[in-house]
């Protein structure tokens, strides 16, 4: 179920060979540049559904490289059908992943596990099974069936930041570290997958504020930065956790959010972006007496909420938030702002 090499597709699917002299070193490089072409966060999507559906495929006798159209509207209907084996669950024990019946996925999750199906299945043949029309009604089907409004993090409010950072406790560095992941991830609106990718050689820190590099986030391939301005609240403000997260660190190149050894201090691998997803939720979890909506998502909500509650340029948001088109940005908003300029302001 792994990716395919360019020599194996070629070989599949029975493309043009080589006339070129080759060796493996070119081969291996082609392989780069392929697998380069999408995200490393869509690689894992497409492994994770893939293995979600091989699975299923032996729970019910069927070879997962010869489903039929009518197997996989099977596997559709079980994914959006409570009480279905359609949840996979991975066992540290023997590891491995095992499905469990749990409730229907949401119609964005069965999407994308069916985009990822048909992306398989056009690796492998020339008639694909997951473009059947057949296939494609019941998707019409499901999305009629399951609610549509999608799930959306809480937002971490611009006044609840110091109360959050105010409390977190623990060894120096993991202190240091957790209040700088809050504070840092509001002030940039950035996901936990910008938080996890954020290098020490990237970022630069002014009398001002700070500029954080990226060579690619979500949707953007090339090289982007997000400007930080110094807070207001010296015990919050990222610039100043920033600056003393990185003397303590010690390093000028790496991983800025590292895992702590045994002993407290700062280790040299990265924190992976669900690590630092269950940090945002403890520690706010802690602070505002267990709020079960905050989520890893809930930093940049908060950001985006806040700076259009308090009246910020679209525009200017959306140089911090990275979005090109207003309409996703709009998506964020709340109540904030949503009657100052109703059309039936003065009607009734």
């Amino acid at each position: 179920m792994n990716s395919l090499s360019v020599q194996q597709l070629a070989e599949q699917r029975q493309l043009p060979s080589f006339t070129a002299t080759i060796n493996q070193q070119d081969l291996d490089r082609l392989a780069q540049i392929h697998r380069a072409r999408v995200s490393d966060k869509t690689w894992q999507a497409r492994q994770s559904d893939l293995r979600q559906y091989q699975i299923w495929c032996r729970c019910h006798g069927v070879s997962p490289k010869q489903a039929t159209s009518a197997d996989l509207c099977l596997w559709l209907s079980h994914m959006a059908t409570d009480d279905c084996l359609n949840r996979l669950k991975y066992q540290h024990s023997n590891n491995e992943s095992t499905l469990y019946r749990g409730k229907a996925l949401a119609i964005r999750s069965i999407r994308r596990r069916h985009s990822s199906i048909k992306w398989f299945f056009d690796q492998l043949l020339d008639s694909n099974p997951a473009t059947d029309p057949i296939l494609l009604d019941q998707l019409a089907g499901i999305s009629r069936l399951l609610p549509s409004k999608p799930k959306r993090a809480g937002a971490l409010r611009a006044d609840w930041l110091p109360m959050v950072v105010d409390s977190i406790d623990d060894h120096p560095f993991v202190m240091l570290r957790d209040k700088l992941i809050i504070a840092l991830g509001f002030a940039g609106a950035m996901r936990v997958s910008d938080l996890a990718s954020l290098q020490i050689e990237q970022i630069r820190i002014y009398p001002n504020g700070a500029i954080l590099g990226f060579e690619q986030r979500k949707r953007r391939q090339e090289y982007s930065q997000i400007h930080i301005v110094l807070g207001k609240n010296s015990n919050s403000c990222p610039v100043a956790l920033l600056s003393q997260y990185l003397n303590a660190v010690n390093s000028v190149s790496g991983p800025l959010l590292r895992r702590a050894n045994r002993n407290g201090a700062a280790g040299t691998s990265g924190l992976h972006p669900s690590s630092i997803a269950r940090i945002i939720q403890r520690r706010c979890a802690s602070a505002l007496m267990g709020n079960n909506h905050i989520s890893g998502h809930s930093l940049r909500r908060g950001f985006i909420d806040s700076a259009l509650a308090k009246g910020a340029p679209i525009s200017e948001v959306m140089k911090v938030s990275g979005h090109k088109d207003p309409k996703t940005l709009m998506l964020y908003l709340d109540d904030c702002g949503q009657f100052d300029n109703h059309a039936g302001n003065g009607l009734y």
